[in-house]
């Protein structure tokens, strides 16, 4: 029976790698209308795109066993196809209209907005005689220590701190305390960990809300970040391309860095891909085998299966790439020959 847990990016890579169609379904957490008749109108959306019994039959029921399980769960994302076993995520937060396709490749933008908001993390609670450490789904731990030695158990704490990071793959530290208990833990962590960390520190108040308005308080932080890094030494010195001909030509050549992509997108957008990650174009050469599909979802997959970051942005910000999409791209290397 298929799982229902929250999306990392790694589910999303191995839902986006098939060139086959995907059964893409969205069922928003607000409904106006019964789960069952929901059901039945994004079925009968899957069979008009091409879908078939098998693929909206396994979707289906994936999607009413984990609303059986859990009523209250919000907004479900789910996937089906002929190379992808039915899944199904909860997004808590996600506001998203009942949404069904069967496309190529799969529709994941959504979703990839959803994790992009909410970035691993590492939270510590952290005084002069004992810490808690987690994260905010699992892995808590507790360390305790003399008040008269607190400095050393700090640094304790520290250690067991950085290897949570390193675990979870997180750059982010929500951590709370006395300021000069805060500010030892701080000091205390490794150096590396200090160059590729950001710290958000919430006074005493780790209650779910604070922690998932500091997560996404950074997410959006570093994402403002890349953007002005985009603007400016993807614009003034040429290192970034925009639009759909450049932005597709470099994925192709395999040269981005990072690949901005606009949200809501444009649902009229298409472009042509292959097998193969970087087999993509804005249009079908003659001979060639490639698929159609969305713009977006085309650029998305292309990134995602070369190891690409992703960003999503609001379509109208200011900075936002030409047609919604662009790209850092990473130094052209020169050739010195003696």
């Amino acid at each position: 029976m298929p799982k229902t847990c929250l999306p990392a990016l790694r589910d999303l890579i191995d839902v986006v790698r098939p060139a086959r169609p995907v059964a893409s379904v969205y069922m928003g957490s607000s409904p106006l209308r019964s789960w069952r008749s929901r059901w039945i109108r994004l079925a009968d959306q899957l069979r008009s795109d091409g879908a078939g019994d098998d693929v909206v039959g396994a979707i289906g029921g994936a999607l009413h066993r984990a609303h059986d399980a859990d009523p209250s769960a919000g907004t479900l994302v789910a996937f089906a196809g002929g190379e992808v076993p039915p899944r199904v995520f909860q997004a808590p937060g996600l506001r998203h209209l009942d949404l069904a396709w069967f496309s190529s490749p799969a529709h994941v933008l959504p979703l990839l907005a959803w994790v992009q908001d909410r970035p691993p993390c590492v939270i510590a609670a952290a005084t002069r005689e004992t810490a808690e450490l987690g994260t905010p789904d699992a892995e808590w731990m507790s360390l305790h220590y003399e008040d008269r030695h607190w400095h050393e158990g700090v640094r304790s704490v520290a250690s067991a701190v950085a290897a949570m990071l390193v675990r979870q793959d997180a750059r982010l530290l929500v951590v709370a305390g006395q300021d000069e208990v805060v500010a030892a833990l701080w000091a205390a962590l490794p150096a590396p960990v200090r160059r590729e960390t950001t710290v958000r520190w919430v006074g005493t108040d780790l209650s779910p809300s604070r922690i998932e308005e500091e997560v996404r308080g950074a997410a959006r932080t570093w994402t403002a970040g890349v953007l002005a890094d985009f603007h400016e030494r993807g614009r003034a010195r040429r290192l970034g391309v925009e639009g759909v001909d450049e932005t597709l030509g470099a994925l192709a050549d395999g040269r981005v860095d990072d690949l901005f992509v606009g949200q809501p997108e444009d649902v009229t957008a298409t472009a042509w891909y292959g097998l193969a990650p970087t087999d993509v174009a804005p249009g079908q050469p003659v001979g060639s085998h490639r698929r159609c599909g969305l713009l977006a979802d085309v650029a998305v997959r292309a990134a995602l299966l070369t190891g690409t970051r992703v960003h999503v942005i609001a379509s109208d910000t200011r900075q936002a790439p030409e047609d919604g999409i662009g790209a850092l791209c990473r130094v052209p290397l020169t050739l010195v020959r003696p």
